[in-house]
């Protein structure tokens, strides 16, 4: 491939890492949809809701963001009733995370919030347009994951 190609491809995919990694979409998704949930815990409990079972340190590493960090954000989801907490049986120095029956039903209400928005995002785009980018994202996911060290599909 061309070094244009592949820069121009890189500029396009970091587009789109940038797009979903805004808290300002996170915070409008939540405020249009009236989700009580703080837009800074978002992507943490998004995380939480794909791994689940999942460990402090597994989330930690998946996010790059320090333990003590995540533990804090953790901390503030348990006190809202959105997750529950438990040691490891297999190592009792870590905890494991999931959602509670009310995380789940946020959980839910955010999943249906974000099809709601992804429907009128792409309500003039053809069903064979909306095969063809999904096609090319598995495409370009399967080749950059295949050349990943180490790594293993989480969510």
């Amino acid at each position: 491939m061309e070094n244009q190609k592949i820069q121009e491809l890189y500029v396009e995919a970091l587009k789109l890492v940038t797009f979903f990694n805004r808290p300002e979409n996170d915070k409008f998704l939540l405020e249009l949809n009236h989700i009580d949930l703080d837009f800074k815990l978002f992507p943490l409990f998004v995380a939480i809701s794909k791994m689940q079972p999942v460990t402090v340190q597994t989330i930690s590493n998946f996010s790059g963001k320090h333990h003590s960090t995540i533990s804090r954000q953790i901390q503030r989801l348990e006190k809202g009733k959105l997750i529950e907490t438990a040691v490891n049986p297999s190592d009792s120095r870590s905890h494991i995370v999931k959602l509670s029956i009310a995380g789940e039903k946020l959980s839910e209400q955010i999943k249906i919030a974000r099809q709601q928005t992804m429907q009128k995002a792409l309500a003039d785009v053809t069903d064979e347009q909306q095969e063809t980018i999904i096609n090319s994202l598995k495409l370009l996911n399967a080749i950059l994951l295949k050349n990943t060290p180490d790594f293993k599909e989480i969510i």
